[in-house]
């Protein structure tokens, strides 16, 4: 996003941390920065609206999360099956990470610094994983998609894109398009129901 004075203030604050994030690292992404890359007056208008850099970062890593949904979800809505929805899900992730490279680095950046021992790590809950396992369910309790711990499968898929983004963000050459296609390929293959098996009919029953 392009930052100008029409930006609304708040976005403008958050879209300033993450490019100054994703350039110069958590440490560098300071509010005096702030101030120039967003075209504020003073960084009165940043504890104006975010008391602490740490009330900063809660807001960040939650609004990169909003413009991944915004992104991805009208991708996976299109499709009506789980196993659809599941590769829809891996190949928009990718393309929100090649499309908007900032964010990602961004967000890794955030997660590496959040502290350990404060009301602050509750932001390391993949809140993904719930949506994921529960459309898991949903497709076990179709016939779809064969028997499996549904949390244990969305957190390795969870793990998955999130090695892609570290490896992205270290500046590894990486084909997203083809790195997707393999994770959609290896994912199907793990959760599809066998129809030769006994998995199936217990799943209809």
């Amino acid at each position: 996003m392009q930052i100008t004075p029409e930006v609304d203030r708040k976005t403008r604050i958050l879209e300033a941390f993450v490019e100054l994030l994703a350039e110069h690292g958590y440490p560098g992404a300071t509010f005096a920065r702030i101030v120039v890359t967003a075209r504020l007056s003073s960084t009165r208008l940043i504890t104006y609206h975010y008391d602490t850099k740490q009330e900063l970062v809660t807001a960040a890593l939650r609004h990169i999360g909003e413009r991944a949904q915004q992104f991805m979800v009208p991708a996976i809505e299109a499709e009506s099956s789980a196993r659809g929805k599941l590769a829809a899900y891996l190949r928009s992730n990718l393309r929100f990470l090649g499309e908007r490279p900032a964010y990602a680095r961004a967000a890794v950046e955030i997660v590496r610094n959040l502290p350990r021992d404060t009301a602050a790590t509750d932001l390391r809950e993949d809140v993904p994983v719930l949506l994921l396992a529960q459309l898991f369910v949903a497709g076990q309790e179709s016939g779809e998609l064969r028997r499996f711990d549904p949390v244990v499968m969305a957190a390795t898929v969870r793990a998955a894109v999130d090695a892609a983004v570290e490896r992205f963000t270290r500046g590894e050459g990486m084909d997203l398009a083809a790195y997707a296609e393999e994770l959609c390929e290896l994912f199907d293959r793990a959760i599809a129901a066998d129809p030769t098996s006994r998995d199936l009919g217990e799943v209809l029953r």
